[in-house]
């Protein structure tokens, strides 16, 4: 078994879900509690990059410069956890967070609305009412920030490898359905994925480190490594072109792990 996340609505049972395999598998179960490492990396309080996880999109639906910090953080600190194989996580955008690596179980709770609503009224006392209108408008900025973030609708079955409705099973009963899909050999932590995991963590921790400077962190740069090899493509101005890259590749490889960096930059002139 490796690595399984939970995507769920508000209200929708995920973190029980999430804490009745961590308990069956003997897993660690990672939640909101990410976040905390994730602002400890960036020197904020944990209360900012949860805010920034889940705020709507900026004007035109861009990703302002400071969210996709975060959400590099976010990514990099869940990815460290999860370097010994063995993980659940139900917070926002896991299986998104996560796409890259193969056999990861991502799954998907849903509930029925009515269940969502009496779950708010008996833990905040909420009326039938503002307890609908709660889950609307935090529903509503999640898949707003998914679609922004990921350009993806997060209720789309296809980004899953299972939907389970809690109007057909109850939270013990899909637990039940998740271990037994979980066991399968598709899902296993096998030595080629957990090297897979290794140099997707480093690419984590390079792509935070570009945006964490200040020099390389308005630049729109991606990174791919491969065997401690750190490949750096995007976008970077022409001008100053000899700095610019120089300074790029001293902080790809000053992350720890990375032997190499080989540049594959687009070179544009701003005022051609």
């Amino acid at each position: 078994m490796g690595i399984i996340t939970v995507q769920r609505g508000t209200r929708s049972g995920g973190e029980t879900l999430a804490n009745c395999l961590g308990e069956n598998l003997g897993y660690p179960v990672l939640g909101r509690n990410v976040l905390n490492d994730a602002a400890a990396q960036l020197g904020v309080p944990a209360e900012d990059v949860g805010n920034k996880m889940e705020e709507r999109p900026g004007r035109f639906g861009r990703k302002p410069l400071i969210t996709k910090l975060h959400v590099a953080a976010v990514r990099a600190a869940l990815v460290k956890h999860a370097r010994k194989g063995n993980l659940v996580y139900h917070g926002l955008a896991g299986g998104l967070l996560l796409r890259r690596l193969p056999g990861v179980l991502r799954v998907r709770l849903i509930a029925p609305l009515e269940f969502r609503i009496q779950a708010l009224m008996d833990s905040h006392g909420m009326d039938e009412a503002s307890a609908e209108a709660y889950i609307q408008e935090i529903d509503g900025a999640r898949a707003g920030w998914v679609k922004s973030v990921y350009g993806e609708d997060n209720t789309d079955s296809n980004l899953y490898d299972m939907v389970l409705n809690l109007e057909s099973f109850s939270i013990s009963e899909a637990c039940d359905v998740v271990f037994t899909a979980a066991s399968r050999p598709e899902f296993e932590m096998t030595p080629e994925r957990r090297k897979e995991l290794l140099d997707f963590d480093l690419e984590c921790q390079v792509r935070l480190a570009l945006l964490e400077d200040l020099g390389t962190q308005t630049l729109d740069l991606n990174t791919t490594v491969k065997d401690g090899l750190a490949t750096v493509t995007g976008d970077a101005p022409l001008l100053n072109k000899g700095a610019v890259g120089k300074r790029i590749a001293e902080i790809v490889t000053g992350v720890d792990g990375i032997r190499d960096a080989r540049l594959a930059l687009k070179w544009l002139d701003p005022s051609p």
